[in-house]
């Protein structure tokens, strides 16, 4: 039965075409029927850090949907590269749509003083540890502006490591350099504990030239 969960059904929409494009309609319709079942298989088992109060739920939920993707493209012999691909091609594309003064305007929002104040009350709830899986990260501030994640630990990749999918822990960050080009965020993400570092950090600056790093290279467009 196809999953009646919108938002996947949105995120399946959006990355159908992108899979046609690269591997043919055919194996796309594949892809896409095997994903509903995978991702009902996953959806229980999608880690819960706190629902509302925490602001990188989201970022689980759509990590579930990642994972259920991927899972049907390595069925049929296709590599972690080409799931991520697919699914930043689609985010780029979904992303496009949205008039480019607005995107800026939600990059500055989202470095704000106010919002700022948000994440710092939601690092140190991370701190505290409620969740085993959850990330648990601090908020820096450095010279010129710059506003710094760092995640001692990573969710993410905690989950990747639990649903045997680790082979899509290098590309962990293409999310964060998809969004930062297109609203102007400067995001030095070349840190990751995907790629073997010992903790990711997710850099911003305002105005400053978002760079692709090594490890998303032929997974974002370098133009």
């Amino acid at each position: 039965m196809p999953s009646r969960h919108r938002s996947f059904e949105v995120f399946l929409r959006n990355v159908r075409p992108v899979l046609a494009r690269h591997h043919g309609a055919e194996l796309a319709e594949e892809v896409v029927a095997a994903a509903r079942d995978e991702h009902e298989r996953l959806r229980p088992e999608i880690p819960g850090i706190g629902g509302a109060r925490n602001a990188f739920q989201p970022v689980m939920t759509a990590n579930g949907w990642l994972v259920a993707l991927h899972r049907a493209m390595r069925a049929r012999g296709r590599p972690a590269g080409d799931t991520v691909r697919a699914c930043q091609e689609a985010f780029d594309a979904w992303l496009r749509r949205i008039p480019r003064p607005l995107l800026r305007g939600i990059g500055r929002l989202a470095l704000s003083a106010p919002v700022r104040r948000y994440f710092e009350a939601q690092a140190r709830r991370s701190q505290e540890r409620r969740f085993a899986e959850d990330f648990v990260w601090r908020l820096e501030r450095g010279p010129g502006g710059e506003v710094s994640f760092v995640f001692d630990e990573c969710a993410v990749n905690k989950w990747y490591e639990a649903q045997d999918v680790r082979e899509l822990a290098p590309y962990c960050n293409f999310v964060d350099v998809t969004y930062s080009r297109l609203m102007g965020m400067g995001v030095d993400a070349s840190r990751t504990i995907g790629t073997g570092c010992a903790q990711c950090a997710l850099r911003f600056r305002l105005g400053r030239a978002t760079e692709v790093p090594a490890n998303l290279h032929g997974i974002v467009s370098e133009g």
